[in-house]
């Protein structure tokens, strides 16, 4: 039985800007928006594999994601989602408390998955309480080298478990 993935990336910033002088207002009203869509297959602007979940990071430690063997059970089916490339990679941190801060990148992790992060193991990007990160590489995507670079961490350094909801889009091939 054959398989198929399309994916649409969405994301906006609206805004209105009001400035009341004596006499008058003046309105700035404008937004940026980013629309695009993956096909299905292994090529530039295409994605073959899907892989989300819900996880909790326990305090002060990290949860590290092995991009070459995520579990997914689907239909009651147990799978394992494998990447080569990873296209995008979309985090929310589920936390409303203040200082609950998720951070994403390689920090440490053997293996760690760096490419996103110009090569720099150590590199760390930040999901603030109740914030999303959002990262794209829509064309050729990041590549993940089994057994070298493949392990993504997302470190949670405060004394409570934090949660979050993670997606990640990529290519098997």
């Amino acid at each position: 039985m054959a398989d198929t993935l399309a994916v649409d990336l969405k994301t906006s910033l609206t805004w209105l800007f009001t400035e009341t002088g004596d006499l008058t207002a003046v309105h700035d009203n404008s937004a940026l928006e980013y629309s695009a869509s993956f096909a299905d297959g292994t090529a530039a602007n295409q994605a073959d594999q899907l892989w989300y979940d819900k996880r909790e990071v326990a305090a002060s430690f990290h949860d590290d994601l092995d991009l070459t063997t995520l579990p997914r059970n689907l239909f009651g089916n147990a799978l394992t989602i494998g990447f080569v490339q990873v296209k995008a990679i979309l985090l929310v941190n589920l936390s409303t408390t203040s200082g609950e801060v998720l951070r994403v990148g390689g920090a440490g992790a053997g293996n760690a998955f760096a490419t996103p992060f110009a090569g720099d193991v150590e590199a760390q990007v930040e999901a603030p309480p109740d914030s999303p990160l959002l990262l794209v590489n829509r064309g050729i995507g990041w590549t993940v080298t089994a057994g070298t670079g493949d392990i993504l961490r997302v470190e949670n350094t405060v004394a409570n478990p934090v949660s979050y909801h993670i997606t990640i889009i990529g290519t098997s091939a």
